[in-house]
């Protein structure tokens, strides 16, 4: 998978897991959603987007955990695996000092942590993130910029 490091020449995006969830269970949870995620994921793929889409390791077992669910444990692998994969889509790391930001955005800004540690992860490399979870990411609009992905357009 694509590292984020300081030569990455397009800025970065995030795309939440719920997005990509959307994206690879057809029509879930409305046709609406699916299509508008599986459009921003396969332009992203294409690398169609004036941006780099990223993912972090709490995005990648919030998918799996869903997928597992709906489609099986081999088949959830085989979707990830194939998202790990892309050259296309950059990968956060996740730092002692992003752990500790997101403990105290969960309790300062009653959030879940995993959408904390989301955010934290993205501090240094993105200020834009997709999601369809806009309540608990626009508790931390003073570090990101968030878009629902069937409100707003992406830029090809």
């Amino acid at each position: 998978m694509a590292g984020i490091n300081s030569s990455t020449s397009k800025p970065i995006a995030v795309v939440d897991s719920n997005v990509l969830i959307y994206a690879m269970i057809k029509d879930y949870p409305d046709k609406n959603r699916h299509e508008k995620s599986l459009a921003l994921l396969e332009s992203g793929l294409r690398g169609q987007l004036n941006y780099v889409l990223a993912i972090n390791p709490i995005i990648v077992v919030e998918v799996f955990s869903v997928l597992r669910k709906f489609l099986g444990c081999d088949e959830a692998e085989l979707r990830i695996n194939t998202l790990l994969h892309s050259r296309r889509l950059g990968f956060l790391l996740i730092s002692k000092e992003a752990c500790q930001n997101s403990i105290k955005w969960a309790k300062e800004k009653d959030i879940p942590v995993n959408d904390a540690l989301i955010v934290a992860s993205m501090l240094h490399y993105a200020e834009l993130i997709y999601t369809f979870d806009e309540e608990h990411f626009k508790k931390l609009e003073e570090h990101i910029t968030v878009i629902n992905p069937t409100i707003a357009t992406f830029e090809i």
